[in-house]
């Protein structure tokens, strides 16, 4: 395998700092796995300011900037402000992870809209894509449709569902305004049905992959500090669930990928 492009890895997490995990070392031995391009991904300030000192860094590295929706609450408009600066930073690609997040409290509703409006005015000032966190308590598609709601006030045209978990229903209405869906090492999970349909259904124009790393680990080496060269056996697992071969996942999946971020 070779070409894979991890669009969702978070190089900035501070678990590799704790465990001595050199990034360096982590991109050597995705590339030797298969893993030609990143995308790290920031959640915060600072780590929106380390995923660009990375995309600085390393040539075959790209950078998202933003301030994920749980903790939007502890920042103010003028950290809005050290956003649009940083996203101005070379191959820095999408505004993210930004979005609506009602999974433990919806106590913060409204100041999650409110920010996540505010990050994708940034995100289309600069012509970068929407790189969007979405999470509901049990069945719910509450954060789903408000989120719908507010791409669709906005007029938003390039758009990410971050590591994608549900049905085929949900993830049709973003497909069919052009966003794509990211299909996370979740879709190796035995219990993962939905996710299973929705990819055997998708578009492989309408999916791109990713690891979320740290956090998600695929199977078989789930429980396990998860990194990119991982993201093998989600290629695997969609290639074996729409009975096509490996090559077929990466070549789509890739070219989605530097058509949203627009890289050539």
């Amino acid at each position: 395998m070779a070409g894979i492009f991890d669009t969702h890895t978070h190089f900035n997490d501070s678990v590799y700092k704790e465990k001595e995990i050199e990034t360096s070392e982590m991109i050597e031995e995705a590339q030797a796995s298969g893993v030609s391009r990143f995308c790290c991904v920031g959640f915060d300030i600072e780590s929106s300011k380390q995923a660009v000192k990375y995309a600085l860094k390393f040539s075959n590295v790209y950078a998202a900037v933003g301030i994920h929706p749980n903790d939007v609450q502890n920042f103010l408009n003028k950290d809005l402000e050290e956003i649009e600066l940083l996203s101005h930073g070379d191959n820095v690609v999408a505004i993210g992870e930004i979005g609506l997040d009602y999974y433990y409290s919806t106590e913060f509703k409204e100041i999650q809209k409110d920010f996540f409006r505010k990050q994708i005015e940034i995100a289309m000032k600069n012509d970068l894509a929407v790189m969007m966190h979405l999470r509901d308590n049990d069945n719910s598609e509450q954060a789903y449709n408000d989120a719908l709601e507010i791409l669709d006030d906005l007029k938003v045209k390039k758009a990410i569902v971050h590591c994608y978990t549900r049905g085929i229903k949900l993830a049709k209405k973003f497909t069919t305004r052009g966003y794509l869906i990211s299909i996370p090492g979740v879709v190796t999970f035995k219990n993962a049905y939905e996710l299973h349909e929705t990819v055997e259904k998708l578009s492989l124009n309408e999916m791109i992959v990713e690891t979320d790393a740290p956090y998600l680990t695929p199977e078989p080496k789930r429980g396990k500090i998860n990194t990119s060269k991982e993201i093998v056996y989600t290629i695997e697992k969609i290639a074996n669930i729409r009975n096509i071969t490996k090559d077929d996942v990466i070549e789509a999946t890739t070219n989605n990928a530097l058509k949203v971020f627009n890289i050539n």
